[in-house]
């Protein structure tokens, strides 16, 4: 039995923009920022599509937490 692929776009007026791109975003983000992705206990992720921008809070399992700083991510 073969697996399913699943594929997510959010699509706002003539934008397309796939889920994974802002999951991988995000994730180059934080190691950016020197963080363990394997060290995460929660990601939230948090995505405007009428300014294609990316806000997300990360918790570590020791409790530290990381955002975006000074200006949200885009894409």
């Amino acid at each position: 039995m073969q697996s399913m692929k699943t594929k997510i776009e959010v699509q706002f007026q003539d934008k397309d923009v796939n889920v994974n791109d802002i999951e991988k975003a995000v994730k180059e983000d934080l190691k950016a920022k020197g963080v363990k992705l394997n060290t995460l206990a929660n990601l939230d992720v948090y995505y405007k599509p009428e300014d294609g921008s990316i806000y997300y809070v990360a918790a570590t399992k020791d409790k530290k937490e990381y955002n975006v700083e000074d200006a949200p991510l885009y894409i």
